[in-house]
Order: structure tokens, then C-alpha cells, then sequence
């Protein structure tokens, strides 16, 4: 009896569980049911992202309060989209940055993604101390395909690419509005530095008061790179070992600068470094109103004044060549000392592709790369930041093709050129002193 029984269980079990396998083959055959069953692709994708290692990368930037805030509700975004990856931010203001940065590079200890400038790209290149992104591009783990190459061409080593453009921008004026219009100063494209010079003493003659006309705000050093490519010469040979611009073109740059220093058409240099020193803008107080800067500088400009701010092309040389070209504003590049480069690598993408991280960054480091980007956010964005779209569309027709990276040592022949001209505005040296004296201390550097 008890051996029936025990048939008789065993029975009605395996009808219940074909009864069950009846009602679940039911249940994934209906295609208008409320469960929809994993495929087997997509098992294994939540199989496989459920393994994900947890990992953390440091990210470096520099920049103001502003940015840091935006870089980090971005890195929130990030956070979600990639839940095994952690980010550890590391900022900084531009002054402390690349010290701090050099400090980490001796104790091979520098973030996995490190913020770059252009001008220090081949000096960290020449150390060995970037990674090369052209495996990461090719794989797709950085998608370029919507990047025109001339926003990301300068950042390349021949077949080797040492960085990913975070925005770009051109060198500008930026200029007063307000005052332009106050007293009837028009500087259409075209227009030259002697027509800037008679503009400044114009407005200087009329406002009165502590009025200094263009502000150099420390930049005349990138203004010198525009001059020498507008003569058809460029501050360094295409090899990076010499100087590639004549005597005569710096004479005349110097002298320059000085009559406009001379003549109140610019600010002295302690006025200039006092502003600076003070974290202050001349235009944006009213006292300067002309100042040269990247184009995506006036968003943070515009912002610590009431003035109403525009972009406007570089002064030119009659019969001259187009100085200007567009340029990375900054860029990521992933370092050497990075352990995690296929994270850094998907953090990379992101800045570059991800249409709700720019709908937060706002543009701030320079017009996106990416032309979807690019096109989300054009209906999205006005004042400021729709100046820096209308300028890079306006700067392409007076643009030449970008001189290569600048060399290792461009600090150090930058730092010797600001020491020089900071000599020539007290005048304590002549123009051609000046360019003597600048070019010996260069051609030790590169030399």
C-alpha cells in the first residue's frame, strides 16, 4: 500500500510540474503580455555588468567656482550611467594647477585624467608621461564619429593621439558693448591694430577718469603668436628646436605695445597686474574696453558684470595673412601612471558625446566637438554662450591651418617673453633691446 501511495505522489508531482512549464512556455510566447523575458544577449550584458570590478579614477581640472560645480553634477551623470566606476575629483584655479601637476608627475602620481592646455601637451608628450588614445578611438570606446577633424587635429603626434578636445575656441577680443555703442566705435572684421589703437584713445578722451582704453590682461604673448602668423611667420620652427619669425617682426610687435602702454591707449603693467592679482577684469569693471582672451572666456566674464559683453575677430595687418585658427580650449588626455585607462577612457567618451552632461557644462569649456552636441544644445543657449557658437562660425573665414604643438621649453620662453615685455611697458628697455635680449634667452631654451 505504501508502495502505491508512494507511485500515486510521485504521479501527480510530475503532472504539477509539466502543468508549470506548460503555463511559463505560455507566458514567454505572448507578445502582448506585461513580462517581457531577458534574451540571452541581454542576460549576459546584466551578467557581465554585475561583475564589473568597482574601480575609481581621479580626474584633474583647473578653473573658477562656476565650472567646478558643473564638472561636478557632470560627474553625478557619469556615475549613474557607469555604477562601477568612481570618480575622484581633483580641481584646482590655473596658477596652482600645473605645479601641482608636476609635483604628482615626479612621484608617479598623477590622476588617471588630467586636464591640458595645449602649450604643455608635448612638454608631458616628451616626458612620456601620456597615454596614446588611438587604440581607445578605433575600438569605439571613445566615439569620435561625430568630431570634425579640425577640432581635434593638433592634438595628434603623428598616428598617435595625445588628448581629446573638451571644446573648442579661437582667440578673440572681447569688448564692451555698451561702450562700443555709447560712443559710436565700430571694429568690423578687418579692421587693424592702428584702427584699435585710435578707438581706445577715442573712448579713453570721452569716459575720462581711470580709463585704459585695450587691456593687455597679461596676454601679449598670444597676441605675439597671431602678429608672427599674420606676417606668414610662426613664433617657433615646425620642429619646435628654433624660432620661426624674423628680428624685424618682433621690433615691431614691441614697439607696438609700447605706444599703446605710452600713449594710454593700455593700461601700465602694475595696472594690469593688480586686476589680475585681484581676480578682476578691466572690462568688466568699465576701465578697459577692449581685452584679448580664448572666445569661451566671456561666459565667465560676462558673469561678474552688468556691461553687455561681445566677441569680436583680432586685429590685423594690412595685406596681411589670417593669424587666427580654431583650437582646443583644453582637453583630457589619460596618463601614463593610470591604472584604470579603459575607465578613463569611458569618462573621456562621456565629456565628449553625452548630450545631458552638456546640457549641465554649458558650453563653459568651449564650443562641444561633437556635432550632435553641438546641434542638442544650439536651440538651448543664448547670450553669452550663443555668442560663442556665432563667433566660431564667423572666426572659420579668417582662419589658417594651426601650427604644430608647441615644444617642450614653451613654458620657460613664454615666462622669458612676459619678463620682457613687463621691461619694455616701464620703458627700461627699447623695442629692439627687447627682442635681442627675448630672442637669446628663447634659443638657450630650445637649444
Amino acid at each position: 500500500m505504501r508502495i502505491k501511495m508512494t507511485k500515486w505522489f510521485m504521479f501527480v508531482m510530475l503532472i504539477f510540474v509539466l502543468a508549470l512549464v506548460g503555463c511559463s512556455s505560455q507566458t514567454n510566447n505572448e507578445t502582448g503580455g506585461d513580462v517581457e523575458t531577458p534574451s540571452v544577449s541581454e542576460t549576459t550584458d546584466e551578467v557581465a555588468e554585475n561583475d564589473q570590478e568597482n574601480v575609481t579614477i581621479r580626474v584633474a581640472w583647473w578653473g573658477g567656482q562656476e565650472r567646478h560645480d558643473m564638472t561636478l553634477e557632470a560627474i553625478d551623470l557619469f556615475e549613474e550611467q557607469y555604477p562601477h566606476i568612481t570618480v575622484e575629483p581633483e580641481y584646482t584655479g590655473w596658477d596652482g594647477y600645473w605645479e601641482r601637476l608636476n609635483t604628482q608627475a615626479a612621484g608617479s602620481n598623477l590622476p588617471d585624467v588630467i586636464n591640458m592646455d595645449n602649450s604643455k601637451l608635448n612638454e608631458y608628450n616628451s616626458r612620456d608621461l601620456l597615454v596614446d588614445l588611438a587604440p581607445f578611438i578605433d575600438a569605439g570606446t571613445i566615439n569620435l564619429d561625430d568630431v570634425d577633424d579640425v577640432y581635434q587635429e593638433i592634438n595628434h603626434d603623428g598616428d598617435r593621439v595625445l588628448a581629446v578636445s573638451l571644446g573648442a575656441n579661437a582667440l578673440a577680443t572681447i569688448f564692451n558693448r555698451d561702450l562700443f555703442e555709447k560712443h559710436g566705435i565700430e571694429l568690423a572684421p578687418g579692421y587693424t591694430y592702428e584702427d584699435l589703437y585710435d578707438a581706445m584713445l577715442e573712448i579713453k578722451a570721452a569716459e575720462g577718469g581711470e580709463f585704459y582704453g585695450y587691456d593687455f590682461a597679461n596676454a601679449e604673448y598670444e597676441m605675439f603668436f597671431s602678429y608672427a602668423r599674420q606676417n606668414g611667420q610662426s613664433v617657433f620652427t615646425p620642429d619646435g628646436t628654433g624660432l620661426g619669425f624674423e628680428n624685424d617682426i618682433l621690433v615691431d610687435f614691441f614697439t607696438l605695445i609700447q605706444k599703446m602702454v605710452n600713449d594710454g591707449a593700455g593700461p601700465t603693467h602694475d595696472i594690469t597686474m593688480s586686476y589680475i592679482d585681484g581676480g578682476n577684469a578691466m572690462i568688466g569693471d568699465g576701465t578697459a574696453a577692449v581685452q584679448m582672451a580664448a572666445s569661451n572666456q566671456i561666459i565667465g566674464l560676462s558673469q561678474s558684470t552688468d556691461y553687455a559683453l561681445g566677441l569680436n575677430l583680432l586685429p590685423s595687418l594690412e595685406g596681411g595673412e589670417h593669424g587666427n585658427w580654431i583650437r582646443p580650449s583644453m582637453s583630457f588626455s589619460i596618463s601614463k601612471h593610470s591604472k584604470q585607462q579603459e575607465a578613463a577612457a569611458l569618462f573621456i567618451d562621456f565629456f565628449t558625446n553625452s548630450l545631458e552632461a552638456h546640457e549641465l557644462l554649458k558650453a563653459d569649456r568651449g564650443v562641444p566637438i561633437s556635432s550632435k552636441v553641438r546641434e542638442h544644445l544650439a536651440p538651448m543657449v543664448a547670450g553669452p554662450i550663443q555668442e560663442t557658437f556665432d563667433f566660431l562660425e564667423l572666426v572659420a573665414d579668417y582662419t589658417s591651418p594651426a601650427d604644430p604643438l608647441s615644444p617642450p621649453g614653451e613654458s620657460e620662453v613664454r615666462g622669458s617673453f612676459l619678463r620682457v615685455i613687463e621691461t619694455l611697458k616701464y620703458d627700461r628697455i627699447t623695442p629692439e633691446e627687447a627682442a635681442k635680449q627675448f630672442m637669446q634667452e628663447a634659443e638657450a631654451v630650445l637649444n
